[in-house]
């Protein structure tokens, strides 16, 4: 007997074979069961790219059982007639970034938005069919994303059974590019649902790790994994997986190249998204700047590779966020400055120009951290770059820049 994989949906129900998260959703932590995995992938399915709202969703019974290559039973109508009240009570557990931690560790009592999933789901047994919609606090995180989001592919999401290699496939998906993710067991059972739960490694191993590995296995992210252990217990698990460059989609694309330059290294750093958006806030306030960044990802690399840095994700977070290497970043930055050779057959002098606004940011940053050279701003203006060569001249409708020609 055939069994179609979907009904044929109507027409103002199109089914997308592309389906996307923001990171933020991939990373929360909430619960579904397996049914109620199937129902959230035909949602994100028939969301599209341009959608600016939710809207009510047609669900037929057949596309949430069809995995099975069976026909709905009448078990399936009352165990979905029951899922309703479920639906609505669905959490998600998104956290916030805290651009005032200190602590490269995450922090005990961190902030979070608690949202509920759906705006409600109705369950119409004379079509076998349910209706159901988004709840509107969710629409940051599945509508119009242009960057920091993840994408799949329905064809392969619809292999897995349980909910817990659903999640698991999401979060290694994030990182498809860099053929690599490590995660804490304490945090990936967060992520899960299950904190408390598996007290013994060996039955979370082999009902969650290894189940997922072999479900994985038949898509197209199969996995392998190494278990890092502190003293006699397993804290960090390391996922490994054949990298993916990243799709080339003129829709989907990150906005920001500059932007996806230092986003790439620490997500590939193996910061984890919590981390990654509190530096990114940094960024977008100008507390940091994106050539910091990716300075301090250069150098806690080098360390961590001579063994001077134990935990590269938490040494780059912790020096990105309480400035440990802004003065040392100067510094290479000035001398780097002032020994570049000019370019060759130039029409004009090449120059090195700072925008002052972004100099006196990294200041500020620099005093709050108790890392400045000078009693003021103009004094270390002077001592750092007037006194080197760099003139103050106004660019007409840019701004203040220090500008140093190259000999």
């Amino acid at each position: 007997m055939q069994v179609t994989v979907f009904d044929s949906p109507a027409p103002e129900e199109p089914v997308s074979r592309i389906v996307v998260q923001h990171n933020a959703l991939v990373n929360a932590r909430f619960d579904l069961s397996t049914v109620e995995m199937r129902l959230f992938m035909a949602m994100l399915s028939r969301i599209g790219r341009n959608d600016s709202e939710f809207r009510e969703m047609r669900i037929p019974l057949t596309e949430i059982v069809a995995l099975s290559g069976r026909r709905p039973s009448g078990k399936d109508y009352q165990q979905v007639a029951g899922m309703c009240d479920q639906l609505v009570s669905r959490i998600l557990h998104i956290e916030r970034p805290d651009t005032t931690r200190k602590s490269p560790r995450r922090s005990a009592a961190p902030d979070f938005d608690k949202i509920p999933l759906m705006a409600y789901a109705k369950y119409r047994g004379e079509e076998g069919a349910l209706y159901v919609r988004f709840n509107d606090e969710v629409m940051p995180y599945l509508l119009q994303l242009q960057r920091n989001f993840t994408k799949a592919q329905v064809v392969q999401l619809l292999k897995l059974k349980s909910p817990h290699s659903y999640r698991i496939y999401w979060l290694l998906k994030e990182y498809a590019a860099f053929g690599s993710r490590a995660m804490e067991v304490e945090e990936l059972k967060r992520l899960l649902n299950l904190e408390g739960q598996y007290k013994q490694f060996p039955l979370f191993r082999l009902r969650v790790l290894d189940r997922a590995r072999q479900e994985l296995g038949e898509t197209d992210l199969p996995f392998t994994y190494e278990l890092v252990r502190e003293g006699k217990s397993v804290s960090v698990i390391r996922f490994n997986f054949p990298p993916v460059a990243p799709p080339s989609d003129p829709v989907l694309a990150e906005a920001s190249p500059e932007a996806a330059d230092w986003e790439a290294a620490l997500l590939q750093a193996g910061l984890a998204a919590s981390s990654r958006a509190t530096i990114a806030e940094l960024v977008a306030q100008g507390q940091v700047t994106p050539e910091y960044v990716r300075f301090v990802v250069r150098t806690q690399r080098d360390k961590h590779r001579l063994g001077k840095v134990k935990s590269l994700a938490g040494s780059i977070f912790s020096a990105v966020t309480r400035g440990h290497l802004l003065s040392e970043f100067e510094e290479v930055t000035r001398r780097a400055a002032a020994t570049r050779p000019a370019a060759v057959k130039a029409p004009a002098p090449a120059v090195v120009r700072y925008r002052l606004q972004e100099v006196e940011a990294m200041y500020q940053t620099m005093v709050a951290r108790k890392l400045h050279k000078g009693r003021s701003f103009d004094e270390h203006l002077q001592q750092v770059y007037l006194s080197q060569g760099f003139a103050l001249v106004e660019d007409a409708g840019h701004g203040k820049w220090l500008v140093k020609p190259q000999s």
